[in-house]
This record gives structure tokens, C-alpha cells and sequence, in this order.
């Protein structure tokens, strides 16, 4: 989870919970594995997800590589959390723009590997879709996202993914995961 993935338009530019969060955010990447049990389910994403997060550089350029010489259970997670985000936030145009193909691709391995097949379903959907199309992104301008974004051929699939995922559901999910293979996740 990102530090702008808490944030809501506020009329007076002060945007609610944000010390919290990072305060938090900060807390969980040094987490220990003995800690997990004593984490709520609905805080068990976020730990985890920054504990990964505190990995990377500060400006994330080693996302990638981090991100890839993750064990499967953390990997799984992290990816299915993230595109998420991604999808709740601008769709499938805007994860695929965004994430590579392969995060897209490991977020469905991952909502699978939590058994949660409805989100995985939408996504490996979007993945023919796209493939199907040819459609890469190249650049990074606001006018190269317009133009790859400007088709509608994802809409039907961001509302069905916004109906499927349940916040709580995935939580539950995730905790009973994290506890299942908690040797993965966290220092010793």
C-alpha cells in the first residue's frame, strides 16, 4: 500500500488520518513474525503490505526486484493487494498502464491462492482482453494513458470487479493466509 492510498479529497487540503497511517505504515515495515497473531484481520493487509513495501528503496526503483524475489505466499498477497488498489481506483486501463501484465497476472494467482475465485475470474478476463488487444503501454504522459485508456472495452469489467471484491471477505482471507504460511511473512 502506497502513502496515497489513504488519501480523500478534503475542501481545506487536510486529508484525515494521514499521521495515522504512515505512522502505522512505518511501524509494519520493521514487522516481526511473532507479531502477526496480535495483528486485527482488518490491519493484517496493510502489515504485511508495508513490511514488503519497507523493502524498497525510497523512490521504489527496486520494486520490481524486490517485489520478485519474494517467497510465493508473499508474492501472492502483495500483487492481489495491489492491482486492488489499482482497479478500485481507476479500473483495469489504469492497472494495466500502471502494473506490468505479470502483477496482473500474480494478483489472479494470488485472490486463487487466498481461494477467493470471483476477483481472479474478472482479472484473468481483463488479461485476454488486453492481450487480445495488442495494447501496451509506452510512455508515461497523461496524453500517452488517454490514448491507451480511451477504449471502453474494460468498463463491464471494472463494475464486476468493484460488485465481487468484499474488503472484509479479502481481510478474512488474508489473515487465515498469512497464519497459514506466517513463515513467509515478517523478520524472524
Amino acid at each position: 500500500m502506497s502513502k496515497f492510498d489513504f488519501l480523500s479529497f478534503a475542501p481545506d487540503g487536510i486529508f484525515p488520518g494521514a499521521e495515522e497511517f504512515m505512522a502505522k505504515q512505518k511501524e509494519y515495515a520493521s514487522l516481526k513474525r511473532e507479531e502477526l497473531e496480535g495483528i486485527p484481520e482488518n490491519e493484517i493487509v496493510l502489515a504485511v503490505t508495508s513490511w514488503i513495501e519497507g523493502k524498497f528503496s525510497e523512490d521504489w526503483s527496486d520494486m520490481c526486484d524486490v517485489i520478485n524475489s519474494l517467497p510465493t505466499p508473499c508474492l501472492n498477497l502483495y500483487c492481489a493487494d495491489y492491482v486492488t488498489k489499482e482497479l478500485l481506483n481507476g479500473g483495469f486501463a489504469q492497472a494495466f498502464f500502471n502494473s506490468s501484465r505479470d502483477y496482473i497476472g500474480a494478483a489472479a494467482e494470488g485472490f486463487r491462492a487466498l481461494d477467493y475465485p470471483e476477483p481472479a475470474d474478472i482479472i484473468e478476463d481483463a488479461l485476454k482482453i488486453n492481450f487480445d488487444s495488442g495494447k501496451k503501454a509506452s510512455g508515461r504522459s497523461i496524453e500517452d494513458f488517454l490514448d491507451f485508456a480511451g477504449g471502453d472495452e474494460y468498463d463491464s469489467l471494472d463494475k464486476d470487479f468493484c460488485k465481487a471484491f468484499d474488503e472484509k471477505k479479502f481481510d478474512k482471507l488474508a489473515y487465515s493466509y498469512i497464519m497459514h504460511y506466517k513463515k513467509y511473512f515478517g523478520e524472524e
